[in-house]
């Protein structure tokens, strides 16, 4: 009897987790917008110097571009940044003074895709 108890506990907590996972999707969606940005602010560089280069025919002249590029670039990594999970509260991408782009959360481990997860397994289950 204890062990029907237990199993019974046991799917509660996991249905719980879902269910908290599905809370923190409005975060966990604001995380992966602003790493898009950065991905694309970085993704920017390559056509826009070689625009420039084309058009100016001079390293000098393309320098004005260049540290505009920068400048968005600083900024963006900036909001990427200060980004906070929304299990732990802390900051997504940053553990002490460390700036890591990584996929989980550097204090909680949440995965960024874990709303994303959970919906397909209460898909598959249901």
């Amino acid at each position: 009897m204890s062990e029907v108890v237990l199993e019974s506990d046991s799917n509660q907590v996991e249905g719980d987790e879902v269910e908290d996972i599905s809370l923190l999707s409005p975060g966990l969606a604001k995380i992966r917008k602003r790493r898009w940005l950065l991905w694309s602010v970085l993704i920017v560089y390559l056509p826009t110097m070689w625009i420039t280069q084309k058009i100016t025919h001079s390293f000098n002249d393309s320098l004005p571009v260049f540290f505009i590029w920068f400048l968005v670039l600083i900024a963006v990594m900036g909001i990427s940044a200060v980004v906070k999970c929304p299990r732990c509260k802390n900051y997504f991408h940053v553990n002490g003074m460390t700036l890591l782009y990584l996929r989980n959360c550097l204090h909680c481990q949440l995965h960024l895709s874990a709303d994303k997860k959970a919906l397909k397994e209460r898909q598959r289950s249901a």
